[in-house]
């Protein structure tokens, strides 16, 4: 019977025994991607255009325009790029059409500026048509990408001013081009 008892108590034992256990959730947690937002003078697309007709060898200078580039996103920006491209865009009348990058050849670039970088440099140190000064064909065949980002929140400016070359000849008349600048900021 003492056997009877202990098989008992061990069964009772058994059958009693558990572990404990609480559970708790965390619920509404959300994820959001950052984002990168890059505009031009506050504004998304195209805000400043360059415009300049009945342009005079030697004369006035185009600029300095500046475009404020605005990274409104919440993320920085650890570069950006910056690459050039032009069409033709010729006047009339046009008695000898010259190419667009004869016509580009033509149109030296004075200021060229990202924040404090002076970026003339750069592109001078690839000068492309080798005339001896920076001119819009060398942008558009320069490579200007990887410039210091733009941090969330914050601008920096980007300036641009051109002449018509002195020595531009009557061949030149009419003949014109339509650049476009593009401007890509990287995380």
């Amino acid at each position: 019977m003492a056997i009877a008892f202990m098989l008992a108590v061990a069964v009772i034992g058994v059958s009693t025994f558990a572990y404990f256990a609480d559970t708790e959730s965390s619920s509404d947690n959300q994820f959001t991607a950052g984002t990168l937002d890059l505009k031009t003078d506050g504004a998304d697309g195209v805000i400043r255009t360059l415009y300049a007709t009945s342009m005079e060898p030697g004369g006035d200078l185009v600029g300095p325009s500046t475009i404020v580039l605005n990274n409104s996103g919440s993320l920085d920006g650890s570069t950006l790029d910056i690459a050039f491209s032009y069409v033709e865009s010729d006047g009339s009348p046009n008695s000898v059409d010259k190419s667009p990058d004869d016509t580009a050849g033509m149109m030296e670039v004075t200021t060229l500026t990202y924040g404090t970088d002076d970026l003339l440099t750069a592109v001078d140190d690839g000068e492309h048509n080798d005339n001896g000064y920076v001119d819009i064909y060398d942008l558009a065949d320069s490579d200007l990408s990887g410039q210091t980002g733009i941090s969330a929140s914050d601008h920096k400016d980007f300036v641009i001013e051109v002449q018509l070359r002195s020595e531009t000849g009557n061949d030149f008349q009419a003949d014109g081009i339509t650049m476009t600048m593009t401007f890509t900021l990287n995380q």
